[in-house]
């Protein structure tokens, strides 16, 4: 019996010092975690995941496929959650006579229309206006699918991308507001999030089958440069464009359509629950997780699309040192004081030659679409008065030391380019004359007079000196 006693003590004690060494360990490693490293401005208050994003390629047919079913079973249309305003997840939402509808028992569970889609007739300044009713979005019963639809529809498999702003809306947005606004900081980046992974099977995201516009014609939606059609070919290959008189044509013909994935986007809805001046501030909570290197597969699908020469390979940051690109808008209206822009391109080339960086001076009303996007896809700086030209911000590869510097006449101040490069992961810097601001301490927001200014000043040294500081450290 004492001999057993002493083995039990024995094993105790072994047991205790292992629980003790264990919570050492275990402590020591909570207690001397290395800080987070980044290399953006992202509030914390946007959680990352960092689970890898995967593409898949569509392989559906763009042609529909009839389908029938019993009395009462008509298939059931589910809404992605969390509801977000002005984007919103669906498995087989139906289309007829113009009109969206969901088929469900749980009609309570359905968002409110006004989060999901417009009336097509809102615009910026009548965002609070009138709301879309049953005719933009109807909320039905099985039993009602069979009435309205005959229980039959016909499929279109894949992903369907659906903007439902109207022509006032999109006739705006262009280049920015479309590409950028709508489609990469919107749209792709709420796609793309861990938080419909549940709902969408993963981590996977399949390119969209096809892209809808049924409230705009693709004349207004068309921007001068030819840049939106060019980009969403790049990144979506051989997808069918849908613009309002093809969705005319194609509802004229009384087809009920069962869209098997969509995904409605609506700047209108968004905007009547997110104000822009609220969302874009830093440290306003982004309304989904974001997904570490939400842009890089779209970036890189750009990239691989274009003809590539031995002088047009991106560097970057990498195996040929840093490269400074500064756009020049001198041609323009909103463009730098002349003597200032002499010296700016004088002190770039001065820090260049010195310190061994690549200096581009581009004049993109010169170039062609590829020339652009390959040259500011080799940047490490990028320097420009505020204009479209700073959205090529979406070719730079986020590292360490990309920048973006963008020069204001002095005052001024909106937070389109700032909010891209944070969303994007550069280091950003706005100038005045020879002040700086960064994100962690922006202006108001501020358009006065003399904004679009042909006469803006700039002091070179600020600018080098910036440049020098973030390539030196």
């Amino acid at each position: 019996m004492i001999t057993l006693n002493v083995q039990v003590g024995r094993n105790l004690c072994f047991v205790w010092i292992f629980i003790c060494f264990g919570s050492f360990i275990l402590f020591r490693n909570r207690t001397n975690l290395p800080e987070e490293q980044t290399v953006s401005n992202r509030p914390s208050q946007q959680p990352m995941s960092t689970e890898s994003l995967i593409l898949k390629t569509p392989f559906q047919t763009l042609s529909s496929i009839p389908l029938q079913w019993k009395p009462g079973e008509s298939p059931r249309t589910t809404i992605a959650e969390p509801s977000v305003p002005g984007f919103t997840l669906f498995h087989n939402l139906y289309v007829f006579n113009h009109t969206f509808y969901v088929v469900t028992s749980t009609p309570e569970l359905v968002p409110s229309r006004g989060r999901i889609i417009s009336n097509g007739i809102d615009s910026w300044s009548k965002r609070n206006g009138k709301l879309p009713t049953e005719k933009d979005l109807a909320i039905i019963s099985p039993e009602e699918a069979d009435d309205i639809f005959g229980r039959s529809a016909n499929t279109l498999g894949g992903v369907s991308f659906l903007q439902t702003d109207g022509p006032e809306l999109l006739h705006h947005s262009r280049w920015y507001n479309f590409f950028v606004e709508i489609f990469a900081l919107w749209q792709w980046r709420c796609y793309t999030s861990p938080d419909f992974d549940e709902f969408l099977g993963g981590q996977t995201r399949e390119l969209p089958t096809r892209y809808i516009f049924p409230r705009v014609t693709q004349a207004q939606w068309k921007d001068g440069r030819g840049m939106n059609t060019w980009i969403m070919e790049a990144i979506l290959g051989p997808v069918a464009m849908r613009f309002r008189d093809d969705w005319n044509i194609r509802m004229k013909q009384g087809d009920v359509l069962m869209l098997e994935h969509a995904a409605i986007g609506d700047l209108t809805a968004k905007r009547r629950d997110l104000e822009d001046a609220l969302y874009r501030k830093p440290g306003f909570p982004f309304p989904l997780r974001i997904r570490t290197g939400w842009w890089e597969s779209i970036r890189d699908r750009v990239l691989s699309h274009t003809p590539r020469s031995p002088l047009m390979v991106p560097s970057n940051d990498q195996d040929n040192g840093y490269t400074v690109t500064y756009i020049s808008r001198q041609s323009t209206g909103r463009r730098l004081r002349q003597r200032d822009h002499s010296r700016l391109v004088d002190a770039l080339r001065s820090l260049c030659d010195a310190h061994g960086y690549h200096l581009q001076v581009l004049n993109t009303d010169k170039m062609t679409l590829v020339e652009q996007i390959m040259a500011i896809s080799r940047t490490t700086v990028l320097i420009s008065v505020h204009g479209n030209d700073l959205a090529g911000q979406l070719w730079v590869r986020p590292t360490q030391r990309s920048t973006i510097i963008e020069i204001f006449s002095p005052g001024g101040f909106i937070y389109d380019y700032e909010y891209c490069s944070r969303a994007l992961g550069h280091k950003y810097y706005g100038i005045w004359m020879d002040r700086f601001f960064t994100t962690s301490d922006l202006p108001p927001v501020s358009i006065p007079n003399g904004f679009h200014s042909h006469d803006i000043p700039v002091n070179a040294e600020t600018i080098t000196s910036i440049i020098y500081h973030r390539l030196s450290m």
